[in-house]
């Protein structure tokens, strides 16, 4: 039923511009040149867009994995620190005997 519906709105529609007189015309042309123009620059923007999104995701990636090998870097360092304040706390105990 709604198919049917916007067929015979196409029809009319088609008819309709038919019957326009050529200063419609025109301001009809203008309109569509004016709509692609719009379309245009909004597929430019969408397209640059989806490079800002990819950089983002780019940059996201990197930065966590940056801060992911800072942290076992400072895990190791806190494991070496533990285990040289054991010896030097071993050291002085021995001195100290």
């Amino acid at each position: 039923m709604e198919l049917q519906n916007i067929r015979e709105h196409r029809q009319a529609a088609q008819r309709r511009r038919v019957e326009l007189t050529s200063l419609e015309q025109e301001i009809n042309e203008d309109r569509e040149a004016n709509l692609k123009r719009v379309n245009m620059h909004l597929e430019r923007l969408l397209d640059k867009a989806d490079k800002d999104l990819a950089l983002l995701r780019h940059m996201a990636f990197h930065y966590r994995a940056r801060n992911m090998s800072a942290k076992a870097r400072i895990k190791s360092l806190k494991v070496k620190m533990r285990k040289a304040t054991r010896k030097e706390k071993e050291a002085k105990e021995q001195d100290q005997l």
